[in-house]
């Protein structure tokens, strides 16, 4: 099975997306099609061993002649191997990978660039045909009959026409059937496929509307007395504004969808690589793992790997959304896009092409995006069945106001029954919009998600958006995620404090030689503390599982460890160190005792430190209504203390990694409404995957990140509180966007349909008719931005 995302070019509608959707859904190998009309991106999952990509692209050409891009340019940055093996055998690396390829993208840019560009001299010379219309309504307004002026065409046998007529249709027809083919053009593909879609309203509209005044210019006594006055210019201006609505539509899009554009630009285009001891630039894609790299300052990294020599500040505001440099020095990783602010450096490549950080957070955003928000669901359903509908009721009220009106008064009887029931039903064709439910929540969503990148935040699907703002409690794994995750030394005290320096240079000469994470924060704390000598030789060096190390220093035998090695050397322990030790136990601290021939000399204080901002961000979410929870494998005592620290009332104490996604579902038992879950490990996955919505540190495991349905890259808690802000102003948008969508329909249809002409006297005109369902997509569009520009 593949998973693969691929741009469609060249959808008008709502209803485009159901039918592309109906006919590739058709094809035997494939299991899932979902069509965003926001983003104009389709997922599809198929199995490769039945369909090709050629036929699903078939199937969407099939559907209403729809454009599924393919392009083998410009793919995913990759290293000389990956690109020959991706060239001859793409298909089978976007299935593995997931993501929409960076070739895709820019010829589905370059596809719709022409396509706007030739919809924008359409509508210029549309705009330019309305004009002697405009001139006529202009006239008309102000009550001057002009249509004397003109007069009439005299033929022979007495055959007459009128002049202003004759010039309508000349002028309206080019403008209809030139201006606006690709409107008739889709409703005939529609058709052809058994199907309808929004362009199937507007040809009905229009034709209806030119046929009847073509029929009243050259045959008027067709109509007998149902004759009367031509609506050319509802034709023309109907054209218009719903092509001027589609280019400022394609031009709003453009706007909400600059996230991935912006991701893609950030990508280096070269690197200056060292082979055989020489400086070399080479493209980004001819760029290999285990290459050696050099960056100078003011050039961006340009993939992600390990610093062999050399130090500098790294602007990683690009990809952490942390405006704060970094300090980076040998050993410490780097991220391609980048910028290097100070020195040069060297480092190592270690990702390259679709394995960096910023290929996975543009395939994540690509996905995110490509998905459906469950409130969208609505929509779509409505949408599907949209245009028949209105098909129905323009009929309907053709029906009823040609025949049923005059027989139930409800208008005089007179010659323009006719002309007042075309009007009405071309009106109705016409102000009907499913477009505008379409758009709601796809363009919300992509804005949305590309500013949450943009932060430093990868929501994986639309579902985690849309969930977010519902969060009535969250658990935090405490190692890691509200502490540092590598334990230090906050506290010590000595026998002697002259001696001090003495014992920290025995303490850095044993503890140096083990890979123990509590012998490394010794280590650290002897290695900034103690002045004195570090160089001891050390002999008979003993690490103690699950005790301690040991070995002579300085000629002296040393002990470091906990209470059971000193025990088991018979070490009597120091009542004046044994009150401080248990004081340290107190605060959730971890003794450490150290004995120098066999006296009892010192103890330390570990502790995995809080989190600078954890207290902050946790009073935060409370402020948001949010209940907080800690889970961690620490014994009640040091729990509570810590949680005293932190202000976090609810614990779950003594916890085994096996037991963590238990313990989170039995807390969404008892708790009414969405649990999320954050966390960083591997044992944190199956309680990540378990809760609600899974909140991965960035910083952490692949396996955690996995399991994660948002990802903070940076792995800092404020972008906690951030998503569900993100996620509540989404949601704001959301709402307003169907609310205006569902409410624009459910009063223009009726009032289109001559609801208030009876009391009235009030007709809605298909040019109005027209301006109003082309500025409602837009206005849906226009408010998603929004998103982008509100804290």
């Amino acid at each position: 099975m593949k998973k693969e995302l691929y741009p469609i070019v060249g959808m008008h509608c709502a209803s485009c997306k159901k039918n592309i959707e109906r006919m590739v859904g058709k094809l035997d190998g494939v299991q899932s099609v979902n069509v965003n009309y926001g983003t104009e991106v389709m997922t599809v999952e198929y199995d490769g061993s039945v369909d090709t990509l050629e036929g699903i692209a078939a199937a969407v050409k099939k559907a209403g002649g729809y454009t599924m891009v393919m392009s083998d340019a410009g793919l995913v940055v990759a290293s000389m191997p990956e690109a020959k093996k991706m060239q001859t055998d793409q298909h089978d690396m976007a299935g593995m990978k997931g993501g929409m390829k960076k070739g895709h993208h820019d010829h589905a840019s370059m596809l719709k660039k022409e396509q706007y560009q030739k919809l924008k001299k359409t509508v210029l010379f549309v705009g330019i045909g309305a004009l002697p219309f405009l001139a006529l309504m202009i006239l008309d307004l102000a009550g001057k009959d002009i249509s004397d002026a003109f007069g009439t065409v005299l033929f022979s046998g007495g055959f007459a026409l009128s002049t202003l007529f004759l010039m309508q249709f000349l002028l309206t027809t080019p403008i209809l059937f030139w201006g606006g083919s690709q409107i008739f053009v889709s409703a005939w593909r529609a058709l052809k496929v058994k199907s309808a879609n929004m362009d199937t309203l507007i040809a009905l509209g229009t034709f209806t509307a030119w046929f009847f005044s073509s029929i009243v210019t050259f045959a008027p006594g067709l109509l007998g007395e149902h004759g009367g006055d031509t609506f050319f210019e509802a034709a023309v201006f109907i054209t218009f504004f719903i092509l001027l609505g589609r280019l400022l539509e394609a031009r709003a899009k453009g706007q909400a969808g600059e996230a991935i554009k912006k991701l893609l630009e950030l990508q280096a285009k070269e690197a200056t690589v060292i082979r055989d001891g020489k400086e070399m630039k080479v493209p980004i894609e001819d760029v290999v793992k285990g290459d050696t790299i050099l960056v100078r300052p003011g050039e961006k990294v340009p993939v992600d790997g390990v610093i062999i020599e050399g130090a500098s500040t790294i602007d990683e505001s690009m990809v952490t959304g942390e405006s704060i440099p970094s300090e980076k020095k040998v050993g410490d990783a780097v991220v391609g896009a980048t910028i290097n602010k100070t020195s040069a450096f060297r480092f190592r490549a270690e990702h390259v092409g679709s394995e960096t950080m910023l290929s996975q957070i543009i395939k994540m955003v690509q996905e995110a995006q490509g998905s459906t928000a469950p409130i969208q669901k609505l929509a779509d359903q409505v949408s599907g069945v949209f245009v028949p509908i209105v098909i129905a009721i323009a009929a309907l009220a053709f029906l009823f106001w040609l025949y049923a009106a005059p027989s139930l008064g409800l208008v005089a009887v007179d010659t323009g029954m006719l002309q007042l029931a075309v009007y009405i039903a071309t009106t109705v064709l016409i102000i009907a919009c499913p477009c505008a439910l379409g758009l709601a929540t796809p363009t919300a969503v992509m804005v949305g998600t590309g500013k949450a990148a943009r932060h430093g935040i990868l929501i994986k699907d639309a579902e985690a958006l849309e969930r977010a703002h519902k969060i009535k409690a969250i658990v935090f794994d405490k190692t890691g995620t509200l502490t540092q995750g590598k334990p230090e030394v906050v506290g010590s005290a000595y026998t002697d404090e002259k001696e001090a320096n003495t014992l920290l240079g025995m303490a850095y000469a044993l503890e140096h030689l083990s890979e123990h994470p509590l012998s490394d924060a010794i280590e650290k704390h002897a290695a900034s503390k103690g002045s004195g000598d570090k160089g001891l030789p050390v002999k008979d060096f003993l690490a103690v599982e699950g005790r301690g190390v040991s070995g002579v220093a300085g000629g002296k035998k040393v002990l470091i460890g906990n209470a059971r090695l000193m025990s088991e050397h018979d070490i009597s322990l120091s009542e004046d160190l044994k009150k401080r030790a248990d004081e340290f136990v107190q605060k959730g601290q971890t003794p450490i005792y150290m004995s120098v021939d066999g006296a009892h000399v010192a103890v330390f204080a570990l502790a995995d430190t809080i989190k600078n901002e954890s207290k902050e961000a946790i009073q935060a979410l409370r402020g948001l209504g949010i209940r907080v929870v800690m889970m961690t494998g620490d014994n009640s005592a040091t729990a509570n203390a810590i949680a005293k620290q932190l202000g976090i009332d609810e614990i779950m104490a003594d916890v085994l990694p096996q037991d963590k996604a238990r313990n989170l579902e039995e807390l969404q038992k008892r708790t009414d409404g969405i649990v999320a879950m954050v966390g960083d490990g591997i044992n944190d996955a199956p309680a990540l995957a378990q809760a609600d919505i899974g909140i991965a540190m960035g910083t952490g495991t692949d396996v955690a990140i996995e399991a994660g349905d948002i990802v903070l890259v940076k792995g800092t808690l404020d972008k906690v509180i951030e998503t569900v802000k993100i996620s509540k102003r989404t949601l704001t948008i959301i709402k307003q966007n169907l609310f205006w969508a569902f409410g624009y329909n459910i009063i223009a249809v009726p009032l289109a349909a001559g609801l208030l002409y009876p009391a009235f006297g009030l007709l809605l005109s298909p040019i109005v008719a027209s301006a109003a369902m082309a500025l409602s997509s837009v206005s849906v569009v226009l408010n998603s931005i929004r998103i982008k520009y509100r804290s």
